[in-house]
């Protein structure tokens, strides 16, 4: 996008939204711009210690703080939120589904999901019933949670029934929990659980 004032960088707009959080696909301006001043973009980004982040096969696109040094030290302008442990199993448990549906499912593109098969998945997690309910209780919350993160985009609201809200599960979920450490967290998990 060109700008009357030319002092203004033509990637400004998605500069600014990466600032904000991950760029998608499907907004489709703004992963054009990203893209199309890829390299300029990331010339900006590195002169202050961040990494733009395209992954053009899953349809993402974010920053991610460059190290200072040896200790993991940045310049601290991208905040990482810690993940609570409930929040961690949800995104876990949605990585696994995730996994689990690109491993098998070469018809549809986009993995869906419903509170009400989330909670059916859930099951084998809890021996006792007043955890499992506890749980369930807090599930919609840790759900926006996952959606204000980027990892899930609700694409369908039933008014009448939350149950049957539809999230697509972003592929950006791949991003913050990889392979190896979602083989880590499950194990955790598993371990965790069996006192939980």
């Amino acid at each position: 996008m060109e700008y009357q004032n030319p002092r203004i960088a033509p990637y400004a707009k998605a500069a600014t939204k990466l600032l904000q959080g991950p760029v998608f696909e499907d907004q489709e301006e703004l992963w054009s711009e990203t893209n199309k001043y890829r390299a300029e973009l990331t010339q900006y980004f590195e002169n202050i210690a961040i990494e733009l982040v395209i992954d053009n096969r899953d349809g993402y696109a974010y920053l991610r703080q460059i190290p200072l040094d040896d200790l993991g030290t940045t310049i601290g302008l991208i905040r990482r939120i810690p993940l609570t442990y409930e929040l961690t199993l949800v995104c876990v448990l949605l990585r696994e589904w995730l996994m689990e549906f690109e491993l098998n499912d070469t018809e549809t593109t986009n993995l869906y999901i419903t509170p009400k098969e989330f909670r059916d998945r859930l099951e084998m997690f809890f021996k006792e019933k007043a955890n499992e309910l506890k749980f369930i209780k807090e599930l919609n919350r840790h759900l926006e949670s996952c959606e204000k993160m980027g990892f899930l985009k609700l694409v369908h609201k039933e008014q009448t029934n939350p149950d049957e809200y539809r999230y697509e599960v972003k592929r950006i979920i791949k991003a913050r929990i990889t392979n190896e450490e979602l083989t880590r967290f499950k194990i955790q998990l598993e371990d965790e659980f069996k006192s939980f």
